[in-house]
């Protein structure tokens, strides 16, 4: 054999492992998943079904690509549901435990292959665990001829029934891309292959040839859908933006010939054939972008399994609800919101939800309810996790903020009740009598904002004691294309989101007051401090004479509201973000840069280095 045939080889394989892990993460999800509902129902015949087949499916592929251990943890966790499946064994929490475990050390060895370290991992614990388990049932013997031999005529059509639903799934459950590559594979190869014996009978041939017949639909399906790798999409992403950032150029350069050949007729038709373009690159965009999202549910697939586990090591009766898991999220905004809600959701479940005996004399039911749910609201997604539980003090959230000199009593008084709650947030703030293991350290809730800022998102959490805490994230869809407010300061042009603009004043409207010698305004019933965006920015300012009357732009982020002075607006754009580089990219209050239609660079304001510039100013 050549060494380009080798090279070949070992490229073919890879790509095996590469689909197998993709492929195996996915099955590893409905593990967790299926798991805690089959808790719920342990007579569901079907899901046990569901779940021997996802542990069937990672202990035949492993086996084929050697990795010894995924095949021995999955074969002995196969073993144990086999015997779920036919009423040998009934589930209780204690074997629960035990599957789940096993399914976390699959994800370690899962881990590991995917790091290139093979699936070493020392396994002997949880093999015991599953051995004890699986012994500990009646008979202890677990023979594959036996297990055809069923006591009644209707528990062997149940089983048969079975079998053969797990033949024709099988066939399908494993990917398109895994099943041709590993049959692609040489003979010396498949002949080295020692799979373990299950207890799944070998299938009749005719009847196999037979079911496609019975449902021809199920083969196109898997047809229709191909992976396609995160930097592939990243590429088409960047040459999407370069895309948009040339169209603006056109769009801008067209007008400027308009101005100065009014009635041309060539020039007409040129108008005509850049306004199709512009319209086809939005709808590419609009594709490109599409292409990149990403339902919730990949996130919110994790949490059941935590509330189960949580619940556990709690003592606690806590139902997770979720809703909208289908709406859909840009890659990089999934990849990021995970983390903040378990914080979320921790909090809820051990500060929040209170003990059944605690809530039954309340009057309230023994089971307290987490909800999570996603909706979207235009170029925005909002997600909102509520609980029912014993909701946070008020009271004590003001005695707390003044101990920590983060207020006064006397601000507190003009205080609304959501800036009050805001205090939640602040690092190191925790109004917790009781620290556990899961939370009670103050340490979850800032990072739960830092986080969703810098997805240049929201968060706000509203609270009433007895009845519940809700805690809203509002998030944008996508970070790499945004609308984009262009002003002007001292004859240099910026960019804001447009998403964290409030609104556009001038200050000929508005009267100006003092406070600690700084200008701010009142506009309806927020007192808003004001500052030169130059100031912020930290670049040469003339002083602004109140007289001038510029434009002030009021700017959100979260409870907080700031108003920004500049000379005037210049309008709205759709911008591509582009980094800084490692030189630049750590300047504060500068979130990245642009080109615009004119083909100048333009900086765009980090509006959370804005607020915690203006912070320091005050």
């Amino acid at each position: 054999m050549s060494s380009e045939d080798v090279d070949f080889e070992m490229d073919e394989m890879q790509e095996i492992i590469d689909d197998f892990l993709v492929e195996a993460d996915e099955l590893i999800t409905s593990l967790d998943n299926n798991f805690v509902t089959l808790e719920t129902n342990p007579n569901d015949l079907d899901m046990l079904n569901e779940i021997f087949r996802a542990a069937h499916t990672i202990k035949g592929t492993s086996s084929f690509l050697g990795l010894d251990n995924v095949t021995t943890v999955s074969h002995k966790m196969e073993d144990i549901l086999n015997k779920l499946r036919k009423g040998e064994m009934t589930l209780n929490p204690e074997i629960m435990d035990v599957l789940l475990e096993a399914t976390d050390v699959l994800k370690v060895l899962l881990d590991k292959v995917r790091a290139g370290e093979g699936d070493k991992f020392d396994t002997a614990d949880i093999l015991k665990k599953l051995v004890v388990v699986n012994e500990g049932s009646e008979p202890k013997e677990d023979n594959s001829e036996q297990n055809i031999e069923i006591p009644t005529e209707t528990e062997k059509n149940t089983e048969d029934n079975l079998l053969e639903q797990l033949e024709n799934v099988e066939s399908e459950k494993l990917s398109g891309d895994v099943t041709e590559r590993m049959t692609n594979v040489s003979n010396d190869k498949q002949k080295d292959l020692n799979v373990e014996n299950t207890t799944i009978p070998e299938p009749d041939k005719k009847e196999a040839k037979a079911q496609p017949v019975n449902n021809p639909a199920k083969k196109p399906k898997a047809d229709q859908t191909i992976r396609v790798g995160v930097d592939r999409l990243d590429s088409l992403m960047n040459m999407m933006g370069e895309l948009v950032l040339g169209r603006n150029s056109l769009t801008q350069s067209l007008n400027t010939l308009n101005l100065e050949h009014v009635g041309d007729a060539q020039l007409e038709q040129l108008s005509q054939s850049v306004s199709s373009v512009s319209f086809i690159t939005t709808e590419l965009q609009m594709a490109v972008m599409k292409m990149r999202m990403l339902p919730i549910g990949k996130v919110f697939s994790r949490y059941p399994r935590l509330i189960r586990d949580l619940s556990r090591e709690s003592k606690k009766q806590i139902d997770l609800q979720i809703f909208g898991e289908s709406t859909e999220l840009d890659k990089s905004v999934i990849e990021e919101i995970g983390d903040p809600l378990v914080h979320i959701i921790r909090n809820s479940c051990d500060h929040g939800i209170e003990s059944p005996e605690d809530r039954v004399a309340k009057g309230k039911p023994a089971k307290g309810t987490v909800k999570l749910s996603a909706a979207q609201e235009g170029s925005s997604i909002v997600i909102t996790v509520e609980d029912d539980g014993r909701g946070f003090d008020l009271e004590a959230i003001k005695i707390k903020a003044v101990e920590r000199g983060l207020t006064t009593s006397s601000e507190l008084e003009k205080m609304s009740n959501k800036e009050i709650f805001s205090f939640i947030f602040e690092p190191g703030f925790s109004t917790a009598k009781k620290i556990t293991d899961v939370s009670g350290r103050g340490v979850g809730m800032d990072v739960v904002r830092t986080n969703i800022l810098k997805l240049n998102g929201l968060v706000e959490l509203n609270s009433e004691v007895g009845v519940g805490t809700t805690i809203t994230i509002k998030l944008p869809l996508t970070l790499a294309i945004i609308q984009g407010l262009l002003v002007e300061v001292d004859n240099e042009v910026f960019i804001l989101p447009l998403s964290s603009v409030y609104e556009t004043v001038k200050m000929e409207s508005l009267q100006i007051h003092y406070m600690n010698q700084k200008p701010v305004i009142k506009l309806r019933d927020d007192i808003i401090p004001m500052m030169n965006l130059n100031q912020l920015l930290d670049f040469d300012s003339k002083c602004y004479n109140i007289d001038e009357k510029p434009y002030v732009i009021i700017i959100g982020l979260a409870d907080k509201k700031l108003g920004v002075i500049v000379d005037r607006f210049l309008g709205q754009e759709e911008v591509v973000i582009k980094s800084l580089g490692k030189f630049l990219g750590n300047t504060e209050g500068i979130a990245g840069a642009t080109i615009l239609g004119d083909g100048r660079i333009r900086l765009i304001v980090d509006m959370i280095g804005l607020f915690n510039v203006a912070k320091k100013l005050a």
